[in-house]
């Protein structure tokens, strides 16, 4: 409904258009948008600046149709005073009022509240780590998860992704890392973080983009209802296991039949002999073979890590020498594949050294 982008100027005032009105602002309230999103998605509906006073902080906020953001010195005259003391809220239309307004309001009102009560929720417990690692962990009770969810500012149906990203470099009275959640924080995501043990554990609502901040080595677990983000979380650690040096992220549904091999224990993957003949290879010769199997050729291979193609195929046959297969044909690539990602299984499966 929000990508519509209704405007009251192009919709008549009828109960059709009114009902279209109401679903507008419960989908933005099922997305858990923030205050300057639902200033901003009310803006664009009606098309005139919209304000809000957060009694709390006794900041007002004002918003243009074209996502401009000031503070006004005061309020308007006429404002709709929202429930427990919360604040007011506004509309500031020039002209004759347009035949929806008044439900327009009225529906601003109503999300205002719930979204301003929502961040007095988060303010007073809601950052509380101990409450994302409640959601996450695999003993807690359906009820209990569920409450811990509405706390973190969740409904148990609302689809939720986890992330477990490594902290290798962290000290134990460091807290969690600030990269790459600030970073989803910055591109608008709902974010709920906590660390446990070397990794930051991170709860996200929204369907994660393709391309994520740089930084540390990531496993996204796949999206799930709110209630099963403890799947989601058990997903996301399998992932993280998966990654290295040059698969920095790695989705828990682009694994495939490749999550089976993580139950497996390290000695069983260190026996594998294309797994001790990978790991004698040097750094160049295994970019060499990772570059071939995501490329399918050599002179494909050899633009990506921007090498002469002769020089590319000298290098693939002194990895063939070592490997004792062949990685001209797509069962060797997939062999090689299979084989890389077992070695950095392996590498995440190895006890850390205390720093």
């Amino acid at each position: 409904m929000q990508g519509l982008l209704l405007k009251l100027s192009t919709l008549d005032a009828d109960a059709e258009s009114a009902v279209r009105v109401i679903a507008y602002f419960d989908s933005l309230l099922r997305d858990h948008v923030s205050v300057p999103t639902l200033l901003a998605a009310t803006a664009r509906l009606a098309q005139c600046p919209v304000g809000l006073l957060d009694a709390a902080t006794g900041r007002r906020t004002r918003t243009s149709p074209r996502g401009a953001v000031d503070t006004p010195a005061e309020a308007p005259a006429q404002v709709r005073e929202l429930s427990d003391g919360l604040g007011a809220v506004w509309m500031e239309r020039e002209g004759p009022a347009h035949g929806l307004d008044e439900i327009v309001l009225e529906r601003y009102a109503v999300a205002a509240e719930v979204t301003l009560e929502r961040a007095a929720a988060l303010a007073r417990s809601g950052q509380d780590p101990a409450l994302v690692e409640l959601v996450l962990s695999a003993e807690t009770g359906e009820a209990e998860r569920a409450r811990a969810l509405r706390l973190l500012g969740f409904a148990p149906s609302t689809p939720l992704q986890a992330l477990a990203i490594a902290l290798p470099d962290r000290g134990p009275d460091r807290g969690p890392d600030r990269g790459l959640a600030a970073g989803l924080r910055a591109m608008g995501h709902q974010v709920r973080a906590t660390r446990i043990g070397d990794t930051e554990a991170v709860l996200v609502a929204t369907t994660l983009p393709r391309d994520l901040p740089e930084g540390s080595r990531v496993g996204i677990g796949p999206e799930l209802p709110g209630a099963r983000a403890a799947e989601s979380w058990a997903g996301a650690r399998t992932a993280l296991r998966f990654t290295g040096p040059h698969d920095r992220v790695m989705r828990w549904s682009e694994l495939g039949a490749l999550a089976l091999f993580a139950d497996l224990p390290e000695p069983a993957v260190a026996g594998l002999a294309d797994v001790r003949a990978m790991e004698r290879l040097g750094e160049e010769y295994l970019a060499a073979v990772r570059a071939l199997c995501l490329a399918g050729s050599v002179r494909g291979a050899a633009a990506t890590v921007h090498l002469h193609h002769s020089s590319m195929a000298a290098r693939i046959a002194r990895a063939e020498s070592v490997l004792g297969f062949s990685l001209a044909d797509a069962a060797g690539r997939l062999r090689a594949h299979l084989a890389l990602a077992l070695v950095r299984l392996r590498a995440n499966l190895r006890p850390r050294t205390p720093a």
